[in-house]
């Protein structure tokens, strides 16, 4: 049980008359023993794994970490996940609304707020922390039994869940997702399209629909429930590029790079994300997409001589074999023993119309691989 009085609080804003204007209400209130204080997400992460926190008030936009990547951190930690969060906002739009639902946040404060709008969420959330209704109950035992291993008991907690609030959609939604683990596709569907009848704002719900469709290869109603998850809550990374990945087998090209823009825009891992999306566009021929996210890449990793060679690769496929030769060379004076960049150094003059500088390449490719079948058939081309 959390006691109003002895609880100790984190409170997380940038700014620091924010910071002071909460911990004066509180004090005023007489919620809280103990005050600690974070001018940012990591801070409060740091703070988080060191002293037992009974209630976090955080900001919702802020630098270095925000309040809802703090907030994913805390919901994917076991021993913080259940600790009651208070999000507070500059505005309570749709989109907020949406990942307020999809985050799990126990409440939310739209600035500037008042003593006692604090006050009440304070005592809402503690309240229901202290005496959690039934839905909640059986949604936690049905987490704990899913853990453990047995999902069928799991799947009775959550029809239990369903039965105690039968208004809601979270207990429906969470249901599809345990018959979803067990391959019972069917139940799941119905669940998840009953969730998203219940509230048009269950992000999740739609989400796990276009990931059930996307399974099942229905490539044209996964891309709508991805779309719909897009449109009532776009800050989401991997919802991103599942979406784009989507598009890329529908052929829609054009939407699918907006889509990862977007993804590459949201990440604090930048160069990752972009060299993670360049393979995904390799492997399904988006060339020129994979050749501008390995550009950027490169301009800050100059070094990166494997991906010179990739981009090589790619304006050889696309028949820029002037472009290829360049990154080919570049990558060749790193990695002078790599037979396979010389081999296509060769194939690039020849394309170029410089097949005596091909057929030197070539013939010292095959001193050092004398079996190499490409380089034979290519030496083959510059004596036609």
């Amino acid at each position: 049980m959390i006691d109003f009085n002895k609880m100790s609080i984190l409170i997380v804003d940038d700014v620091q008359i924010m910071r002071k204007t909460m911990g004066d209400m509180l004090k005023v209130l007489g919620y809280g023993k103990k005050l600690l204080y974070a001018n940012d997400g990591l801070e409060a992460w740091k703070i988080l794994k060191k002293a037992h926190i009974d209630l976090a008030i955080v900001d919702w936009n802020m630098p270095v970490m925000t309040g809802m990547e703090l907030l994913d951190r805390i919901r994917k930690d076991r021993g913080l996940r259940d600790m009651p969060v208070i999000m507070a906002t500059a505005e309570a739009t749709r989109e907020i609304v949406a990942e307020a639902g999809e985050s799990d946040i126990d409440s939310y404060v739209v600035k500037p707020f008042t003593m006692k709008s604090l006050g009440d969420r304070i005592l809402d959330v503690i309240e229901k922390a202290n005496n959690p209704p039934p839905m909640i109950c059986h949604l936690k035992k049905a987490r704990d039994r899913e853990e453990a291993g047995d999902i069928d008991a799991a799947v009775e907690e959550a029809k239990l869940a369903v039965q105690a609030a039968s208004s809601s959609s979270k207990p429906v939604r969470e249901l599809g997702l345990l018959l979803y683990k067990k391959n019972d596709m069917n139940m799941a569907e119905e669940c998840f399209l009953k969730a998203v009848k219940m509230n048009k704002l269950d992000v999740l719900a739609y989400h796990h629909l276009g990931e059930l469709y996307s399974r099942q290869n229905d490539i044209e109603k996964a891309a709508i429930y991805y779309e719909k998850a897009m449109s009532v809550s776009p800050r989401h990374i991997s919802r991103c590029i599942s979406f784009g990945k989507v598009l890329v087998q529908k052929g829609m090209i054009k939407e699918a790079k907006k889509v990862f823009n977007k993804a590459i825009e949201l990440s604090d891992d930048r160069l990752t994300l972009q060299e993670q999306i360049s393979e995904l566009c390799m492997e399904n021929e988006i060339y020129d997409y994979a050749i501008k996210l390995m550009d950027l890449i490169l301009k800050d990793m100059p070094t990166r001589y494997d991906l010179m060679f990739k981009i090589g690769i790619a304006n050889e496929k696309t028949g820029e074999h002037s472009k290829a030769l360049r990154y080919l060379t570049g990558a060749g004076k790193k990695d002078r023993e790599n037979i396979e960049i010389r081999v296509h150094i060769g194939k690039n003059l020849i394309a170029l119309g410089e097949v005596l500088k091909a057929e030197q390449v070539l013939k010292t490719v095959l001193k050092i691989d004398p079996g190499n079948e490409e380089a034979k058939e290519l030496i083959g081309e510059c004596a036609q």
